[in-house]
């Protein structure tokens, strides 16, 4: 996985609990303290897995609790600053979905070690959206609070659920 998730991740645990809770995260996952990660770096997944178990148990928060709160932060502060072009190019957060598997392509494309997710797409009426994650990395447990921020960045509430590998979103 790259650095930047490791970025969003510590920069909500700081901004939210302080500088503590992540120096204490860091701790528990046996990572150094003063470890520092670079946008672009690969990082091992299994090193990512430690992080997010480190944080809910530094927090006392469960897991889900945890990965709710960074989809939150990374669709709603994180990226849209980061990744600012992506969002502006969307009028709302159906067009953003429906662009994410391309945004990933052409993201990681200069990046040969990149693996992003892809998505699938599917219609179940007019409002219904299955989005099929595709990932050896078994992270779809992060979707629902990523889709459910995208929502709220866009000012929609979005009704997410997952069922397997397959997200269910019913738009307004």
């Amino acid at each position: 996985m790259k650095g930047t998730i490791i970025n969003c991740l510590e920069e909500l645990v700081s901004k939210r609990f302080g500088t503590e809770p992540w120096r204490l995260s860091l701790e528990i996952a046996g990572l150094p303290t003063s470890r520092i990660y670079g946008t672009f770096e690969d990082i091992p997944d299994t090193e990512v897995h430690s992080l997010f178990k480190a944080v809910s148990a530094a927090l006392d928060l469960p897991l889900e609790g945890v990965m709710e709160a960074f989809g939150d932060h990374w669709s709603t502060v994180y990226a849209p600053r980061v990744y600012e072009a992506y969002y502006v190019g969307a009028k709302n957060s159906r067009d953003f979905l429906l662009h994410l598997d391309n945004i990933h392509t052409v993201m990681t494309k200069s990046l040969k070690s990149a693996r992003p997710p892809r998505f699938r797409y599917e219609w179940r009426g007019e409002k219904h959206l299955i989005m099929h994650y595709e990932s050896h990395r078994g992270l779809v447990a992060l979707m629902a609070g990523l889709v459910r921020g995208v929502g709220k960045h866009y000012g929609e509430y979005l009704n997410v659920s997952i069922v397997g590998n397959a997200v269910h979103i019913q738009f307004p």
